[in-house]
C-alpha cells in the first residue's frame, strides 16, 4: 500500500503551467531599485521594452507609476538544473554517448516550468543526467516561448532552445556506476551487468573516449577521406574549447581528477558541477586557467541533500485519501491488490526509515533526474552552504544553481534561494544578483543577450515585491522575451 501511495504521488501530473499571454508592446516597468545585473544598481528607473527587446533604461521614474517597495531584475538564469530531464533522457545501455542530445529526450513542456517562473527563472541549462560517464550534451533554453506537445497547452508555455549543444555532460562521482555489478560467471541479461564498477573505470573510460578523439582528430587531418564520426566529433569540440565540458565532481578528490584530465588532454573550458567538497581545493582551482565551478544545490546536511520531494500534506492525504464517488465504478490497483501493509498515516510527523528508503528508491524512476538520489546523497558528507563564499574569497569563478529544485512547488530550493542562503554563509552581498544573472549567461556563452537589463538585450525581467535577497520577497511579474508569464501585481 505504501509503495502504491508514493508511486500515485510521484506520477501524478503537476498542475498546469499557467498561460503565457500575447506579447506587450510596448510595455514599461518602473521600480524603486533597478539592478541592472552587472553590479550596477539604479535607485528608482523605468525600463520599458518593446519587440521582446529592452529599449530603454531611464532614471528618474515618475513615483506615480512606481509599485511601492518593488525591485526590477534581469530575468534569474540557472547555470545548471533539470527542468524536464529524468531518467528515461539516459542510454543506460551505453556508458559513453557523448552525441545525445538532452533536448532530444527533455519535456521541454515539463508542468515544473510553473515553479521555475515562481523562482523568476528566464533562461537556464539543462543538463543531461548523471548515470552515464560520458551523457551528451546539454542546451541553453528560455524557459517560454517554445511549442507545447500538449495540444490545449496556451501557446509559447513551453522551454525554447537557444542552444542545443552547449556542454558535454562527464561524471565519474558514483552515479556513474552505482548500479552497475560484475555478473561473476552467471547468466544475466541485464545492461547493468558491465563496467564500469568504479572510479577508476569510470575515469578510464573518459581518457579512452578522448584518446580516441585524439587519434580521430589526427587522421582526418592527415586524410580528408577519413569517415565522418558524430560522437567523436564532439569529443573534438570539447578538445577544441568549442564545447566546454562540464564535469560532475562533487568530492574534493574528483575535483583534482577533473583538474587532472583537463591537464592530461588540454581542454580549453572545463565547468565542475554540484562541487560539494570544492572549498577544500580553492587554490587549485583559483591557479587553473578556464575553470569555472557551478555550485549547488547547496546544503548544509545530508539529510537535506534532496531538493524536492513530496510534502508531508500530500504524502498522508495519499496514505489516507479521502473517499471518491464514481458512479459505483470500482477501481482496481494492481500495487495494492498484493498489499498488505499497514496504515502509517498517522506517523508522518516521524515517518520511519524504510519509509525515506522507498522514496529514494522511487523518485528516479518518475519524473525526476536520477543522480540527485543516487550519488549526492552518498557525496555530500562534507558539504557547506559557505563554498560559494570560500571560492570566490580565493578568486574562483563561481556560480549558484538549482539543480532538481523546480521539481515541486513550495520549497526553498529556487535559484534565488541559493542565492540567500549563500550570503548569509559568507557571499558578498553585492555578489548575489550577477552571479544568478549577466555572470551566469556569461558562463552560457549567452551573456550577449540576457541577464542585463540595456538596450538591445532579450526582454527578460523580474519584478520583486522587494530586495529579491530578502526572504519575504516573491516576484511579482516574470516576463520572458516580453511576454508575462506572471504577473500578481493584483494580488499585492
Amino acid at each position: 500500500m505504501i509503495l502504491s501511495a508514493l508511486l500515485s504521488i510521484l506520477s501524478s501530473p503537476a498542475l498546469p503551467a499557467p498561460p503565457v499571454a500575447p506579447a506587450q508592446e510596448p510595455l514599461t516597468l518602473t521600480a524603486e531599485r533597478v539592478h541592472l545585473g552587472d553590479g550596477r544598481v539604479l535607485e528608482g528607473a523605468t525600463v520599458t521594452l518593446e519587440g521582446g527587446k529592452v529599449v530603454a533604461v531611464t532614471p528618474a521614474p515618475d513615483a506615480a507609476a512606481t509599485v511601492p517597495g518593488a525591485v526590477l531584475t534581469p530575468g534569474l538564469v540557472d547555470p545548471y538544473c533539470f527542468l524536464g530531464v529524468g531518467a528515461a533522457t539516459v542510454e543506460e545501455s551505453r556508458e559513453v554517448t557523448p552525441a545525445a542530445r538532452v533536448v532530444d529526450g527533455a519535456r521541454l513542456d515539463d508542468p515544473a516550468l510553473a515553479n521555475a517562473w515562481e523562482w523568476g527563472v528566464t533562461t537556464a541549462y539543462l543538463s543531461p543526467d548523471s548515470l552515464s560517464v560520458i551523457g551528451g550534451l546539454g542546451a541553453v533554453v528560455k524557459t517560454a516561448g517554445g511549442e507545447p506537445a500538449d495540444l490545449f497547452a496556451a501557446d509559447g508555455a513551453a522551454m525554447r532552445v537557444l542552444e542545443p549543444e552547449a556542454g558535454l555532460r562527464v561524471a565519474i562521482s558514483v552515479d556513474s556506476f552505482f548500479d552497475n555489478f560484475t555478473p561473476s560467471g552467471r547468466f544475466t541479461n541485464s545492461y547493468h551487468a558491465r563496467r564500469p564498477n568504479t572510479r577508476m573505470g569510470s575515469v578510464w573510460l573518459v581518457r579512452e573516449a578522448f584518446y580516441a578523439a585524439q587519434a580521430y582528430r589526427e587522421a582526418r587531418a592527415a586524410d580528408p577521406e577519413v569517415a565522418e564520426d558524430p560522437e567523436l566529433e564532439v569529443l573534438v569540440a570539447a578538445l577544441e574549447g568549442r564545447v566546454p565540458v562540464r564535469f560532475l565532481a562533487r568530492r574534493a578528490h574528483d575535483v583534482q581528477t577533473a583538474l587532472r584530465l583537463k591537464d592530461e588532454f588540454g581542454w580549453p573550458r572545463l565547468v565542475i558541477e554540484e562541487a560539494a567538497e570544492s572549498y577544500l581545493v580553492p587554490e587549485l582551482l583559483a591557479e587553473t586557467d578556464g575553470v569555472a565551478v557551478v555550485c549547488g544545490p547547496l546544503a548544509d546536511a545530508r539529510a537535506r541533500v534532496l531538493a524536492t520531494g513530496p510534502r508531508r500534506e500530500a504524502m498522508a492525504e495519499a496514505l489516507d485519501p479521502p473517499e471518491i464517488c464514481c458512479e459505483d465504478q470500482e477501481v482496481h490497483d494492481p500495487y495494492l491488490a498484493h498489499a498488505e501493509v499497514g496504515d502509517l498515516s498517522g506517523t508522518l510527523h516521524d515517518p520511519p526509515a524504510f519509509l525515506a528508503d522507498v522514496l529514494l528508491a522511487t523518485l528516479p524512476r518518475y519524473g525526476f533526474a536520477s543522480g540527485f538520489a543516487a550519488g549526492r546523497v552518498r557525496e555530500a558528507e562534507r558539504s557547506t552552504p559557505a563554498s560559494p563564499g570560500l571560492l570566490a574569497a580565493h578568486g574562483v569563478p563561481v556560480f549558484l544553481a538549482a539543480g532538481e529544485g523546480y521539481g515541486a512547488a513550495d520549497t526553498e530550493a529556487g535559484l534565488m534561494a541559493q542565492a540567500r542562503t549563500a550570503v548569509r554563509w559568507g557571499l558578498p552581498l553585492e555578489r548575489a544578483v550577477p552571479m544568478v544573472t549577466h555572470d551566469a549567461a556569461e558562463l552560457l556563452g549567452v551573456g550577449d543577450r540576457v541577464g542585463l537589463l540595456a538596450p538591445g538585450y532579450d526582454a527578460d525581467l523580474v519584478l520583486w515585491s522587494g530586495d529579491p535577497l530578502d526572504p519575504a520577497s516573491r516576484p511579482l511579474l516574470v516576463v520572458v522575451d516580453g511576454r508575462v508569464v506572471l504577473d500578481r501585481r493584483s494580488q499585492d
